[in-house]
């Protein structure tokens, strides 16, 4: 294999990298975002359907079958396996392990990166600016809700930046 190495995201990432951090906080406000009965009617609109189980909406995106619920964040693609964010622990998991950052598992997390991006987007797009920042706040007490699409341009920009500077 040529070419640089993929940066270590979770279980390991070197100090300072950050990319770890970046992407559970990311994943969470997400997950929190996408769980709450206000923002169910926008996913639905945007193309995610109720699964089998109670409380699960589900969405292809560009291959990768996404679900959300409760429990988590899901996303598969066939072939290449899964990774699931746990927000009661905060874990990021590939195929039932905590995820190392193979490029397998870089590229699950892209396509998952891709959507918000794609949905943060659309729902700016849809409400404007204010609201899609607003939207994501979860009390009165943060006063700096994370911006979601920034986050994930944020993170594709680290996740293919060349390593060693």
């Amino acid at each position: 294999m040529s070419g640089p190495p993929l940066p270590s995201i979770p279980n390991g990432a070197p100090e300072g990298d950050g990319i770890d951090d970046r992407l559970k906080a990311l994943l969470e406000a997400t997950h929190r975002q996408w769980t709450s009965p206000m923002e169910r009617r926008r996913m639905r609109a945007f193309g995610f359907r109720p699964a089998v189980e109670p409380g699960v909406l589900k969405r292809e995106w560009r291959g990768l079958a996404v679900r959300v619920g409760d429990t988590g964040i899901t996303a598969a693609r066939p072939g290449e396996g899964g990774l699931a964010f746990r927000p009661t622990t905060r874990s990021l998991e590939q195929d039932g392990q905590p995820f190392a950052g193979d490029p397998v598992g870089v590229s699950l997390v892209e396509g998952l990166l891709d959507l918000i991006a794609a949905y943060e987007r659309w729902v700016e797009a849809r409400e404007g600016r204010d609201e899609r920042i607003m939207r994501a706040r979860p009390g009165p007490q943060d006063r700096r809700p994370i911006n979601a699409l920034a986050e994930t341009r944020r993170l594709q920009r680290l996740l293919h930046q060349p390593r060693g500077r």
